[in-house]
């Protein structure tokens, strides 16, 4: 009997070891990436640069949309095997087009996730270093809980030292093929 109730005492015991509380934060990193002055100058710079792009599509665009009013005009005048011709040059034009388009969103979308990435690297850093400081054993995500007290919310500090490091964050530009 005093062998169970000991069993029992040392279980208890080994189950209090492992309910030790444990410290933890919550950061919003979302907030952190999109108010970063490099990352929003970034994303203005990238902005400009696709302006320029812009006026050539947008010429491009007016472009292809002649050739359709053209091709309507046209179907009274012209045969039909001439009129099956500029349908599919405006065809092959529009898919190149569109292609181009794609390539080009595509582009920015695939510079803008390097450049979160970038950014989340310099957060992961300094919350690594935070935690070692702090003895903070989890650091969680806005998003990956429901509830949590304000006071274990480590955001502002953190962004305070983002603000101290100033990182090139680098893209390319889109380039035609």
């Amino acid at each position: 009997m005093k062998l169970i109730y000991f069993i029992i005492f040392l279980f208890l015991n080994f189950i209090c070891l492992k309910l030790v509380a444990q410290t933890i934060a919550t950061v919003n990193i979302h907030l952190l990436i999109d108010n970063n002055s490099n990352y929003i100058e970034t994303i203005k710079e990238i902005e400009i640069n696709q302006g320029q792009y812009l006026e050539t599509f947008e010429l491009k665009e007016k472009e292809l949309n002649d050739i359709l009013d053209d091709i309507e005009e046209s179907k009274l005048i012209l045969s039909q095997s001439e009129i099956n011709l500029r349908i599919d040059d405006y065809n092959n034009q529009l898919t190149k087009f569109n292609l181009l388009i794609e390539e080009f969103n595509l582009h920015y979308q695939n510079q803008i996730i390097n450049i979160r990435e970038q950014v989340l690297r310099e957060i992961i850093v300094l919350l690594e270093n935070y935690a070692i400081e702090n003895k903070v054993d989890l650091i969680l995500d806005s998003t990956s809980y429901l509830i949590a007290s304000n006071s274990i919310d480590i955001t502002e500090i953190i962004n305070r030292e983002l603000t101290k490091i100033n990182f090139i964050l680098d893209y390319e530009n889109f380039k035609k093929n």
